[in-house]
């Protein structure tokens, strides 16, 4: 599997992220929604840093479930309820956390502001596509 990123000099230059994913592979794998939870359904906090490293980390297992690993993800959707610029630096900063643990590197991404998610508790919700082999 390749991943080759693209950040055209036309098109702002992206913090934390790529502009463009050029995915090849024989696999393409798509993750349903990951939210803050463990396997027992407990939060892994309250808090957006803590939801969002462990909403990455079940993303993580379910590629690797796949075959795949963190470097196989091509594209990041994120779900965000309250999108203020306090709680987003809060969401960058527990997925850097869990990239950096994971040995992830940048992809591309898209982050989605929304009012709620099916339970009062989760504060993101992520899903990944990812390329392997």
């Amino acid at each position: 599997m390749t991943l080759e990123k693209i950040n055209p000099g036309s098109l702002p230059r992206p913090h934390g992220f790529a502009q463009v994913v050029i995915a090849a592979g024989s696999r393409v794998v798509f993750t349903a929604g990951q939210v803050g939870i463990n396997a027992d359904y407990t939060l892994a906090g309250k808090d957006y840093c803590s939801q969002a490293r462990k909403a990455a980390e079940n993303v993580y297992a379910a590629v690797g479930a796949a075959g795949g690993s963190p470097a196989d993800i091509a594209r990041l959707m994120i779900y965000v309820v309250d999108a203020t610029e306090a709680n987003l630096e809060e969401v960058y900063r527990g997925l850097g956390e869990a990239a950096q643990a994971a040995g992830a590197g940048t992809t591309t991404m898209t982050l989605i502001g929304v009012t709620a998610l099916s339970d009062p508790g989760w504060l993101l919700e992520l899903d990944a596509t990812a390329v392997i082999g």
